[in-house]
């Protein structure tokens, strides 16, 4: 790939994460708007959306080093990392919006159960990888491999069981158990350490 293709590829991932974060933005407006309730135990203030500014941060600095260096994974790490917070934080207030306001969107909770699969990338290539081959890219030593195979494999391992399964189907979508978050799709999530963070804002109180 040439030079002017990689930065342009860089910075197109870039781009895309700021419109994902603006429509995070759109959605949030709408969520708070629909007046949330208490029972969800979702937060929408503005604190909420103030702090996922810094995540804009991650796109561009990963533009920037993948544009003008591009065979340093480091650069492409940081974009990759910045496309999905973005997205996550899209899916978030989109599932919010979804529950707080039954019908108002499709499939609330199965857009917002893809959460169950990817924060463990995104929290993986941030807190192993990225440490990993800072700053050049490259492992500090051979010794480092055996680490390396087995971040990725936690992950992959992690992302398996974090996924939705089929299950039986329920409807309006904010109904929960302690076995699972069923959806109109029919999906239901499992129970991994996500869920039991997502459940403590799910589960009738």
């Amino acid at each position: 790939m040439t030079y002017r293709a990689t930065a342009w590829l860089a910075w197109a991932l870039c781009g895309l994460s700021v419109a994902m974060f603006l429509a995070s933005v759109a959605l949030y407006v709408l969520a708070r708007s629909a007046q949330v309730p208490s029972s969800l135990g979702a937060s929408v203030t503005l604190i909420d959306m103030l702090t996922s500014v810094p995540v804009l941060a991650f796109p561009v600095v990963g533009a920037l080093i993948a544009s003008r260096r591009s065979h340093n994974p480091i650069g492409w790490i940081f974009l990759a990392d910045g496309l999905l917070w973005a997205f996550l934080g899209m899916i978030d207030y989109y599932g919010i919006l979804g529950l707080a306001q039954p019908g108002s969107v499709p499939f609330p909770v199965t857009i917002h159960a893809l959460g169950q699969w990817l924060w463990v990338p995104t929290v993986g290539l941030l807190a192993t990888y990225l440490i990993l081959l800072f700053p050049d890219g490259r492992l500090p030593s051979r010794r480092w491999r055996p680490l390396a195979w087995l971040s990725g494999a936690v992950i992959v391992l992690e992302n398996a069981g974090s996924g939705p399964t089929p299950g039986p189907i329920a409807y309006p979508p904010r109904s929960a158990t302690r076995s699972g978050l069923k959806d109109n799709l029919g999906w239901r999530t499992r129970r991994t350490p996500s869920w039991w963070c997502y459940s403590r804002a799910s589960w009738p109180r």
